[in-house]
């Protein structure tokens, strides 16, 4: 009633415009004094999403630092720490609280790391900061798909459906300080989850007093490593000991390869001795890059020197460019190959600024790789080199047929692949990188394919030895003394005579050594001429014999010595015994054959029963080359005292056009 008055009392003295004005007045404070005191609260629910845009805008090597507690509230995801990201989390004394009150499939955990994204934790407070109230099927604390490095803090109070109450392992993951306590698992591994493949490094008694139906601190399916010894019983019966050494041992296939390639190459003896001196050193520098591939997987990172991981890496870059340059003075020996070398030499100032700069590639302070702008070097050097061996390759041996040159690009393929393989998938389990497992297996391939070139080689330096002694065979001795006892009797009967069979005779001496070069065919009317020179000299020691050419088609190619040995036959074992002995040498195109056909009137042979040893010397050395050479073949027909005609047939398309 009271309160009515004074209303009543204000309305009139107080005029109704006026008391509008201050009634909206007074709305505006109580809205403005609301929004302030809602605006606490406001932040309180913000502040888990703001950390989340706080890590999606942090770019790598950056450290973000908390300044408060944070907790989730129930519609809050998890922290996600998102692929290709690099970065440092300082709890500073503060705490990560999830708040999972319970299980909440899929979306339970604290933190979760990516695959291929790096994650420090520290704590730099006075006082220990945590991660906490986590509640998920693997990993309440942390779950890990990428590489994670704790240096401080306290993963506790989390809990897992199945494994991993506190963190679940998939990627690489070293403790180094803080820990691991306090967590609990409904299935096993209260304390950390170290899935198959994975990889997990613990320095010091830093998972304790966690608890599971089983295995109540850890559960190790993948690599694990302790750099320090271990109080609990019951993390030593977890860890899988023959396990650890398994990936180890995986090195040893590829030893055995090479140690058995060594071997095939002391003992090829198809190898020059340059080349086997490169192939030994090829051998030993991928011996080399297995021993470094190795260290490379032993040694962790560590907080302080990284000098020792630089030159192992170092090493692995400056080796494989060395590698194709040693192939390369192996598919052709004597080559000084000055470019290789220098290109090399680029390579291996580049990464050696490693040690002082950032150009090539560094380590963290917390032992993170970072590439540096010409960390690709080796790549592309080593590309220029692969090409510049294959192209070379080629070119040396000329592979015959297409099948041989599937090996070569069998190999540029495997490499290329092991390449693309190393840049895209994370395998840490495995010590021996993609590339030098394909390294090897190319090595072992290239020198099968290159031994067969040398196999070649040798088989075609006996085919020239054997050119020469079907020369020396058609160039018989008593051939050369009766041609010089016959000059001797002209230079004093007939000087002009002799001087022309001089000189004939030097040509024809000539040609038949050309002719130990000419391991490819020759143009018919070249061997025509070589014939024509050869029975000159015969007809001028033996007057009886003559020989007629009808020549009606030569726009082609033959053996050489092919028709000289025959006509040489058909004068020494058949025409000489005749008053007048004929051999009669004639060429024309029959369908789809050119035919040769030399026939004489001597005095024949029987050619079912065996050749006498010495006798028509050539014929199947003739005979022989027709087939391989050109797919040409040889008929002989023969009568007793009638005489012979030989036939030869080559394809056209085999024979080629010399018009």
């Amino acid at each position: 009633m009271k309160q009515k008055r004074i209303v009543i009392l204000l309305h009139k003295m107080v005029p109704g415009r006026v008391l509008a004005r201050l009634s909206a007045v007074l709305l505006a404070v109580l809205l403005l004094l609301g929004l302030q005191a809602a605006a606490p609260v406001q932040a309180e629910e913000s502040a888990w999403q703001n950390l989340q845009a706080v890590i999606d805008r942090a770019e790598n090597g950056e450290v973000i630092t908390l300044s408060e507690n944070i907790t989730a509230l129930p519609d809050d995801s998890r922290l996600t720490v998102k692929s290709g990201k690099c970065l440092t989390l300082d709890l500073n004394g503060h705490t990560l609280n999830r708040n999972q009150k319970e299980y909440k499939a899929n979306n339970g955990s604290v933190l979760y790391i990516q695959k291929n994204a790096i994650l420090t934790i520290r704590n730099s407070g006075k006082t220990e900061g945590a991660i906490t109230g986590g509640y998920h099927d693997d990993g309440g604390g942390i779950l890990n798909d990428g590489t994670l490095i704790m240096e401080g803090g306290s993963v506790t109070g989390n809990a897992a459906l199945h494994a991993g109450g506190g963190i679940a392992n998939n990627g690489t993951m070293i403790l180094l300080n803080g820990s691991v306590t306090g967590n609990t698992s409904l299935g096993e591994g209260g304390g950390v989850y170290n899935q198959a493949k994975a990889h997990l490094t613990i320095y010091g008694d830093l998972v304790f007093n966690n608890h599971a139906p089983k295995n109540p601190n850890l559960v190790n399916e993948g690599t694990l490593s302790m750099v320090s010894a271990w109080p609990d019983e019951n993390i030593r019966e977890d860890m899988p000991v023959l396990k650890r050494y398994m990936a180890q041992l995986s090195i040893l296939p590829a030893v055995a390869t090479l140690l058995a390639l060594l071997l095939a190459v002391r003992l090829d003896a198809y190898l020059s001795r340059d080349r086997k001196r490169a192939m030994i050193i090829i051998i030993g520098l991928i011996f080399s890059l297995i021993l470094q591939n190795d260290l490379e997987y032993r040694v962790v990172p560590l907080q302080g020197s990284n000098t020792f991981r630089v030159a192992i890496g170092v090493f692995g870059y400056v080796v494989r460019p060395v590698l194709l340059a040693m192939f390369l003075s192996i598919v052709r020996p004597g080559g000084r190959y000055r470019i290789a070398w220098a290109l090399i030499g680029v390579n291996c100032a580049v990464y050696l600024t490693a040690f002082f700069s950032k150009l090539s590639f560094y380590y963290t302070v917390n032992g993170h790789f970072k590439a540096g702008p010409l960390r690709h070097t080796c790549t592309v050097i080593s590309a220029l080199l692969f090409i510049w061996l294959f192209l070379l390759t080629m070119r040396q041996f000329h592979p015959r047929t297409k099948k041989e040159s599937w090996l070569p690009i069998l190999v540029t393929a495997l490499i290329a692949g092991a390449v693309f393989m190393d840049f895209t998938v994370i395998f840490d389990e495995q010590p021996l990188s993609f590339l030098t497992m394909a390294t090897v297996i190319s090595c072992v391939f290239y020198y099968i394919w290159l031994h067969l070139q040398f196999v070649r080689e040798h088989e075609q330096a006996l085919q020239a030895e054997q050119r020469i002694q079907i020369m020396m065979t058609q160039i018989q001795p008593h051939f050369l003394f009766n041609t010089l006892s016959a000059i001797r009797t002209l230079c004093a009967k007939d000087p002009p005579t002799a001087i022309h069979i001089i000189e004939q005779f030097s040509l024809y001496l000539r040609q038949n050594l050309e002719s130990l070069n000419q391991s490819n065919l020759i143009p018919l009317d070249r061997e025509l001429e070589h014939t024509r020179i050869y029975a000159e000299i015969e007809m001028l020691r033996f007057p009886n014999i003559r020989v007629d050419y009808d020549i009606q088609d030569e726009h082609y190619k033959v053996p050489a010595l092919t028709i000289q040995p025959l006509v040489e036959n058909a004068i020494r074992h058949g025409v000489r015994i005749r008053e007048e002995g004929i051999v009669i040498v004639k060429t024309y195109r029959g369908g789809t054959d050119h035919v040769i056909v030399i026939a004489d009137n001597g005095k024949g042979f029987d050619a079912e029963k065996p050749e006498e040893e010495g006798a028509h010397i050539g014929l199947a050395n003739v005979k022989s080359r027709l087939e391989q050479l050109c797919h040409g073949t040889l008929t002989i027909e023969s009568r007793p005292d009638e005489g012979t005609t030989i036939t030869i047939k080559i394809p056209v398309e085999k024979g080629g056009d010399h018009s």
